[in-house]
């Protein structure tokens, strides 16, 4: 197993995209603390991950042969970040992998967006990186080893109505990865992005039911540009592009992104 003995931090880790990624880690040796905020933010049309998502997604991961950890975390907050990372390092005595995916969606006009929805969706995304990061990366500094990897989007490359916020956020995460990596390359630190295109998780499908929209609907509204017709993408697909990224093999590779996209922005030009 290439990352026995090392220990990840995954935000939004109780479901979608980040659980499916911790198992990844998991699976290749790695223990995991599942982050999340376990509770609904008011601006956000949809439910978030209760605390009872996140028991099982630690259940599951330990039902796989993996060692879990699930946390309470809002990376809104400075306090609840730091506590999360104190908690992993006394837990697991050291961190080595530091997965930024914890996000929130929704379409807002931006005539019609109030500030609460704007700043929870920059804090949530933007700030949420910069706080794991700035109590993480201190730890790596001192093992002289990291991987830092972010969740971005095809809405990080380009833009679409009623995303402004959204792809703001995005956007931002892209040039935060490119300079941290600049800052922490003496360190024997990689720092990259993963940039999705539409995945069908709970996140999708509750933004599709929030606008009355029937499944079928909704996948071909949002995966409109898709080149591949027959596939969807996967929280599976998004995975195993941030698992490459925290492998040995990848350690040449930093300041840069892996767009998983089924071809979207190359249709989109």
């Amino acid at each position: 197993m290439k990352l026995e003995g090392q220990v990840a931090i995954v935000t939004g880790g109780a479901r979608g995209n980040g659980l499916a990624i911790a198992k990844a880690l998991a699976s290749e040796g790695c223990r995991v603390a599942l982050a999340d905020i376990c509770e609904d933010i008011p601006t956000v049309p949809y439910r978030l991950s209760a605390k009872e998502t996140l028991n099982r997604a630690v259940e599951e991961i330990r039902g796989m042969g993996g060692e879990a950890l699930g946390i309470v975390c809002d990376v809104r907050s400075a306090p609840s970040v730091k506590a999360l990372v104190d908690e992993v390092k006394q837990r697991f005595g050291r961190i080595d992998i530091l997965i930024n995916n914890a996000g929130i969606t929704s379409l807002v006009p931006v005539v019609d967006m109030d500030e609460a929805t704007w700043d929870d969706t920059l804090d949530t995304h933007l700030k949420g990186t910069f706080l794991c990061c700035h109590y993480v990366v201190p730890h790596m500094i001192e093992a002289h080893y990291g991987k830092v990897v972010s969740i971005s989007s095809v809405g990080g490359q380009r833009g679409f109505g009623m995303g402004a916020h959204y792809c703001a956020a995005k956007h931002g995460i892209l040039g935060f990865t490119k300079s941290l990596a600049m800052e922490v390359a003496d360190h024997n630190i990689n720092v990259n992005a993963v940039c999705p295109g539409t995945v069908w998780t709970d996140m999708m499908k509750g933004l599709a039911e929030h606008f009355g929209m029937e499944e079928d609907e909704a996948k071909e509204q949002f995966c409109e540009g898709h080149l591949f017709k027959d596939r969807e993408i996967t929280p599976e697909d998004v995975a195993e592009a941030v698992l490459w990224l925290c492998l040995p093999e990848s350690r040449c590779v930093t300041g840069n992104m892996i767009t998983v996209d089924s071809g979207w922005t190359a249709a989109a030009g």
